[in-house]
């Protein structure tokens, strides 16, 4: 525990096993976000939960893999212009369309990761 502000340090080797996933999640999205609608597996989930949840674990992840302060923001920037881009391609996509209200989704996903990232890392320093 560190004695100055009371925080536990996070392995060094966590971080780098959450830069892992967090390529590992980035990879996964892209290949589901840009698949046609005929490959893709049925799952019996609301299509803005789906998005929500996919954004939320890329949030928390990479605020793990970078948990300084100042790249939450660089972060936060990053995942949007995935999601946007990804969405924007889906117009080209067979049987897949691209919607303003699955971009929306996949920013409240990032804007609730690292509101939680944040206020976990007030209570546990990373690094």
């Amino acid at each position: 525990m560190n004695s100055e502000n009371g925080t536990k340090p996070i392995h060094a080797a966590i971080r780098w096993a959450a830069i892992i996933a967090l390529t590992a999640g980035v990879v996964a999205v892209s290949i589901l976000s840009l698949a046609p609608s005929d490959a893709l597996p049925a799952i019996d989930v609301w299509d803005k939960l789906q998005h929500v949840l996919a954004y939320f674990t890329l949030a928390v992840t990479g605020a793990v893999a970078f948990p300084a302060r100042r790249a939450l923001p660089w972060l936060a920037i990053g995942l949007l212009i995935l999601g946007s881009v990804l969405e924007a391609m889906q117009a080209v996509v067979p049987g897949r369309v691209a919607a303003v209200d699955d971009a929306v989704a996949n920013a409240i996903g990032v804007g609730l990761g690292l509101a939680i990232a944040r206020i976990a890392g007030s209570r546990c320093r990373f690094g």
